[in-house]
């Protein structure tokens, strides 16, 4: 796995919350996804703050190539989530 220095964000289109990515664009390059696994949550202790959590995705578009996509945020809060890119599997 090859993880990016600082995750990057993309354009994401999901069906509904805890769904993954249908398709999303990096760097200009539409991505269809074929299979994906998540999402597995990551989120702060509740006894320490509140803050962001982050909703981890693997997904594999149509050319076989991997990516490790998170989005940040619940659609439930005032402003909507945002998705990144954190990184590419081999």
């Amino acid at each position: 796995m090859y993880l990016l220095p600082e995750p990057e964000r993309i354009q994401v289109t999901a069906p509904v919350p805890d769904y993954p990515p249908m398709v999303f664009i990096y760097k200009e390059k539409r991505h269809v996804v074929k299979k994906a696994d998540g999402p597995e949550r990551i989120e702060r202790e509740w006894w320490i703050e509140t803050g962001l959590q982050r909703d981890y995705y693997r997904v594999e578009d149509e050319e076989g190539a991997r990516y490790w996509l998170f989005r940040s945020g619940h659609y439930e809060d005032e402003r909507e989530p945002e998705w990144f890119i954190h990184g590419f599997f081999a």
